[in-house]
């Protein structure tokens, strides 16, 4: 597995997986010059360039890991209408347990760079999501 530094490619799923846009300018979230604590996205900035060689070649690992559960997810969605196909018994739970394995996968990623995930992320299993509804 390759060692070399990150693709712009490969920048832009890691994003995406740990929930952060790909922008070219992050500069109206600086606060006073210096990013704003809610904005780990500079940590991992950060971090794509001082990761050594075998630590993103098991970045690389990892971010196959979740492409290839997120393969199996739009596969696993095909299969929602029916219960049974051709003497095969469908596992009711699949999605719920690749969506488990999806998050186990998105850990071990926020584990190799150490930062979080976008706090302020929708959807999926975010844990931590800051946007909350207001009740009336």
């Amino acid at each position: 597995m390759s060692t070399a530094e990150f693709t712009d490619d490969e920048q832009a799923e890691i994003l995406r997986f740990l929930g952060y846009p790909d922008w070219q300018s992050m500069a109206s979230s600086i606060q006073l010059g210096y990013p704003a604590a809610s904005q780990p996205l500079y940590l991992l900035r950060d971090a794509f360039h001082r990761l050594t060689g075998p630590a993103r070649a098991l970045v690389r690992r990892d971010v196959e890991e979740l492409k290839c559960i997120e393969n199996q997810m739009s596969d696993a969605r095909q299969r929602m209408r029916a219960t049974k196909l051709e003497g095969v018994t469908l596992n009711p739970r699949e999605t719920i347990q690749l969506r488990g394995e999806l998050e186990y996968w998105t850990v071990r990623l926020e584990n190799d760079f150490g930062c979080y995930r976008n706090p302020a992320a929708q959807g999926g299993s975010m844990p931590g999501n800051i946007n909350a509804k207001v009740g009336c």
